[in-house]
């Protein structure tokens, strides 16, 4: 099976001719390296997404994990206090 990526034959398989945005895309996809720069702004981004947000989400998960949000909403008991399975 042939993959797509760095591919364009396949494309032009599909296509009959080659599509210079398509050739453009796979072009920048795989010199990426060239247009990235690690700088303190991509550094504070990635500490955001890999730090902040699965710190954050994992406290209020930990958080909620044993709170019943319906239960504590109630404010009057949901059988009666006198209430025996079988009388």
């Amino acid at each position: 099976m042939a993959s797509l990526s760095g591919n364009t034959n396949v494309l032009m398989i599909a296509v009959l001719k080659p599509d210079r945005e398509v050739q453009k895309f796979e072009f920048f996809r795989e010199n990426l390296i060239n247009w990235y720069k690690f700088n303190f702004k991509s550094a504070g981004i990635a500490l955001f997404f890999l730090g902040v947000v699965p710190v954050t989400l994992g406290w209020i998960g930990y958080k909620y994990q044993t709170i019943n949000m319906i239960a504590a909403r109630r404010d009057k008991p949901v059988y009666d206090n006198e209430w025996v399975p079988r009388k």
